[in-house]
Formats: C-alpha cells, sequence, structure tokens
C-alpha cells in the first residue's frame, strides 16, 4: 500500500521543506512546534491481517504497528513536532462490515458480548490499544519537551454506544449504506466499492445517516465523528488531561 505512516510521515517532511524554504526556518520554526499532529493507524493493518488468524495480528501486525507508529513519531519531533495526539483503535468488533463477514462461520466459533458485538475481535483491539498506551508514555519520557497525548478512541466509542439514544442514534450494528441482510453488509464490496467484474451491484443508502454509527459498515457517519470531536477538543477521553478548545 502507497497509504503507510512512513510514506505519509515522508510526504509531510517534504512540504515543511517546502515552507521553510518558502518563509524561512525562523519563521515557520514555530508553526510546526506549536502545531497539534493528529496520528492514528492500525485499523487497517488488522483487517487485512485477520484472514491469517489471531495469532498473527497479535505476533506480527500489532508489533509492526506498534513500530511504525514509534518510528513515525520519531521522525515528525525531528522536525519539529512537540504536540501528539495519538488515538488508539476504536469499536470495530461492532462494525457492520465484520459482523456481517462473521456470519460465515459456525455458531460458537466467536461471541457475541452484551452490546451486539464480537469478544475476540475487541480482545485483540484491547490488545493493540495497550500498546499504543504503552507507546505514549514511553514516546513522553523518552523525547524531551515531547508530549503525546493518548485518546481513548475505544472508551469513547463504548460510551456513546451504550448511551446511544442520548446523541440521537438508532441504529449501531447495521450500515447506513449498504447490499442489504441483518446487518446491511451483503455484497463483495463496501458501499460503492463492489469488484470491477460486479457491473449491477446495487446499494441502498438510508434516509437519515445521523441516526447511523457507520456509513459504508466500515467508515463512521459524520455525526459520529462530530461527537468524537467534541469529546477530543473537550479534553475527554485524553490522557494527560488537556482541553484544546482555547487553542482552536
Amino acid at each position: 500500500s502507497p497509504h503507510v505512516l512512513s510514506a505519509q510521515v515522508d510526504d509531510f517532511v517534504r512540504h515543511q521543506e517546502f515552507v521553510e524554504g518558502r518563509y524561512g526556518r525562523q519563521a515557520s520554526k514555530p508553526w510546526y512546534e506549536n502545531a497539534l499532529y493528529s496520528v492514528e493507524i492500525g485499523g487497517d493493518d488488522i483487517n487485512f491481517g485477520l484472514p491469517l488468524g489471531g495469532g498473527y495480528v497479535i505476533n506480527v501486525t500489532i508489533p509492526a504497528v506498534i513500530q511504525g507508529l514509534a518510528d513515525g513519531i520519531q521522525k515528525l519531533y525531528a522536525h519539529g513536532a512537540r504536540h501528539v495526539v495519538l488515538y488508539n483503535m476504536p469499536r470495530a468488533d461492532c462494525s457492520p462490515n465484520y459482523l456481517q463477514s462473521f456470519q460465515q462461520y459456525p455458531a460458537g466459533t466467536f461471541h457475541y458480548d452484551k452490546d451486539g458485538c464480537i469478544v475476540e475481535i475487541a480482545q485483540i483491539i484491547s490488545y493493540l490499544n495497550t500498546n499504543i498506551q504503552r507507546l505514549s508514555e514511553e514516546l513522553t519520557q523518552k523525547y524531551q519537551g515531547l508530549t503525546v497525548y493518548y485518546f481513548d478512541w475505544f472508551a469513547a466509542n463504548t460510551y456513546v454506544l451504550e448511551n446511544m439514544k442520548e446523541f440521537g442514534f438508532t441504529n449501531s450494528l447495521q450500515s447506513c449504506c449498504g447490499g442489504g441482510g441483518k446487518f446491511n453488509c451483503d455484497g463483495e464490496g463496501l458501499c460503492g466499492c463492489a469488484p470491477l467484474n460486479q457491473t449491477n451491484a446495487a446499494y441502498t443508502v438510508c434516509k437519515d445517516p445521523s441516526k447511523y454509527f457507520t456509513f459504508d459498515g466500515i467508515h463512521y457517519t459524520e455525526h459520529f465523528y462530530e461527537i468524537m470531536s467534541e469529546y477530543i477538543m473537550a479534553g475527554e477521553y485524553i490522557t494527560p488531561k488537556v482541553k484544546l478548545e482555547m487553542g482552536c
């Protein structure tokens, strides 16, 4: 994939060098030292690693993700980054795409929790998140002047999931846009992304996406992201505590 974190960091550094060349290093230095860097990877790595088994994800995928985050943030730090928000992985165990794809396995192969989410996927995500939190603490201690803020997206997601009516949601386990089925995720691809040979693929879109957690079975709706953004701005579910509203 051309979208690996290292490639994104390299693109950012090239752009920074362009800005420094145009405005001067001293003039632009505060822009980068005072900026808030938002870093989040891991979801697709687990998505594509799971077909190889949970053991592969635990022993190969997750260590690679953690190392990629460590290397990426170190390079950003070397180019002036001093404030980083590092996100853990949200409740992919509740995503319609996972729920639909797991229907192929025999009963008893996996289990549901009280919210209708897949327990075994949640365990893998929790393992990843524990490692991301540890990394955020280690990086803050390792690099002088660097603060890595850990946003517990999983916990924030859980609160909204278990209190969804409070936020105007009516549907947490179905895709707003999809090809039908129990989780509205039938078909060979996500909504609007059917394989090229599926020229007759048809998808329907819900009337009000703001009442759904996910739009296409994996990616969240604008309403959900708005709530998560408000948590971040207010400093909720962030360690160490920080309020970003005044700065923005």
